[in-house]
């Protein structure tokens, strides 16, 4: 498919990523022409083999779900009305991501402003300081970005959190998820290699992601943790990851993945465990906001 291919300069790729491809995988790989843009710069697209070919670099899998996201989120493209009401075409998704269904109440605050307006992204350095102030010696542990998760959604009066599409799936309510349903999950997951139950929880997750903010928030997150989690960087504080400071900035920030990015392992596995312990994690914190 190199029809509509297009060839951009750095200026363009850059304000394509800040302005629409919000987030800091996609971002990235716009930023640095590793995800080759489609169609035009005022509507742009992506090919959803070369999302699938970034995520599953190093020999991995995690751009399946990568894949999962950019068709369920990601499939209406800018129409002759300026709105995200027309279809992509066939194998492809739309870099328009302030507007879309996977733009979200709840969010960080770091890469756009209002979830529901088109064009409204934008890099917030007080709102990646409010992420990176919770690093240890150049370190952000996991269930400190839960809390960051939670805190987000706390200050957020339109966001979404376990409502029932989440209790069909997942767990009763919340306490019941944090309490129970969560924590067994995990210890499932930890110690499983069946590829069954992974695939449903993607499914589920991935499903529920765009109708609940805490499940978005912690998929976004659990993708930058299964895009990470292998870094030369990473380490482990108390038998938890804990993420290089500098790697997130990298993508976050400047829009550039961290050096070696190719070549370390990223998997499902590994998003589906992180997704759902930064569940757990914001959860808890989210209830001990409640009181």
């Amino acid at each position: 498919m190199t029809e509509n291919l297009l060839q951009l300069g750095p200026e363009m790729l850059s304000e394509i990523a800040e302005r629409k491809a919000t987030c800091p995988f996609v971002g990235s790989g716009v930023a640095m022409g590793v995800l080759p843009v489609r169609n035009a710069a005022t509507n742009p697209l992506a090919e959803i083999e070369d999302v699938r070919r970034l995520g599953n670099s190093g020999g991995g899998d995690l751009g399946d779900v990568l894949v999962l996201f950019a068709t369920g989120n990601h499939a209406l493209m800018r129409g002759p009305d300026d709105r995200l009401d027309q279809e992509v075409p066939d194998g492809l998704f739309s870099l328009e991501f302030p507007g879309s269904q996977g733009s979200h109440p709840g969010h960080s605050g770091i890469l756009e402003g209002d979830p529901s307006k088109l064009d409204s992204g934008r890099l917030s350095l007080p709102d990646f300081q409010r992420l990176a102030s919770l690093a240890i010696n150049g370190l952000i542990k996991r269930s400190d970005v839960g809390k960051f998760i939670a805190e987000n959604l706390r200050r957020d009066p339109h966001s979404k959190v376990f409502g029932k599409s989440v209790a069909g799936l997942l767990a009763r309510d919340l306490r019941q998820f944090t309490t129970s349903v969560g924590p067994d999950l995990l210890k499932r997951l930890l110690g499983s290699t069946d590829i069954s139950l992974h695939r449903d929880l993607v499914e589920k997750l991935t499903q529920l992601a765009g109708a609940d903010d805490l499940v978005g928030s912690s998929g976004e997150f659990g993708l930058l943790f299964a895009f990470l989690v292998n870094s030369p960087r990473t380490k482990q504080l108390d038998e938890e990851p804990a993420l290089s400071l500098d790697d997130i900035e990298s993508m976050f920030v400047h829009k550039r993945f961290p050096e070696g990015w190719d070549n370390w392992k990223k998997t499902r596995a590994d998003w589906v465990i992180n997704a759902t312990a930064l569940m757990v994690d914001a959860g808890k914190t989210y209830l001990a906001l409640q009181k």
